[in-house]
C-alpha cells in the first residue's frame, strides 16, 4: 500500500515530528541542552536519543570518539526523563565498552528503574548498529524539594 493513500508521512517526517512531540515534553533539562536528537520522551518513565559521532567528535590520532561527547548524550537522556522542573547528577555508574568511530550513529534508551524520594534510578543503554558501546546507571535527585 502506498503511504501517501494512507496518510502516512515518511519515515523522516515521523521521526521529526516525535522528535517535536519529546522537546516539548521536557522538563529538567531544556532542549538546548539534550546532547543527540531526542526523538522519545515519556517523562518518569523512558526516552530515546539519536546522535551521529561526527570528525569533530573524534580523537585526531585515533579517531575515536571522545568519551564526554557518549556520556553528554545518555546524561542529558537521563536528565530529560526526570519527572521535576530541575535536577542534577547524584551518581553516574558507567561503562565504555566499544570503541566509536566516525559516521555510528548511536541509539540511547533511558529506563526509570526505581524512584525514591527525590531520586531517580535510571539506566541509559547507548547501541550502535551492531552491539551496545556505553552503559550508565544514574541516580539524578530531584531539586524540587530542597526550598531553594
Amino acid at each position: 500500500m502506498d503511504r501517501l493513500e494512507l496518510g502516512i508521512p515518511e519515515l523522516r517526517e515521523r521521526i521529526k515530528q516525535m522528535a517535536e512531540e519529546a522537546r516539548n515534553k521536557l522538563q529538567a533539562i531544556a532542549s538546548t541542552d539534550v546532547i543527540g536528537e531526542l526523538i522519545d520522551l515519556e517523562v518518569g518513565k523512558s526516552g530515546i536519543s539519536i546522535m551521529t559521532v561526527t570528525a569533530d567528535m573524534v580523537l585526531e590520532k585515533t579517531q575515536v570518539a571522545r568519551a564526554h561527547y557518549i556520556f553528554a548524550q545518555a546524561n542529558s537522556l537521563a536528565l530529560a526523563v526526570v519527572d521535576a522542573p530541575a535536577a542534577v547528577t547524584g551518581v553516574a555508574n558507567i561503562k565504555y565498552k566499544v570503541p566509536v568511530r566516525v559516521g555510528e550513529k548511536l541509539v540511547a534508551k533511558a529506563e526509570v528503574v526505581r524512584k525514591r524520594g527525590n531520586k531517580y534510578f535510571i539506566w541509559v543503554k547507548t547501541r550502535n548498529d551492531v552491539e551496545e558501546v556505553f552503559r550508565a546507571k544514574f541516580i539524578m535527585v530531584s531539586l524540587e524539594h530542597e526550598g531553594r
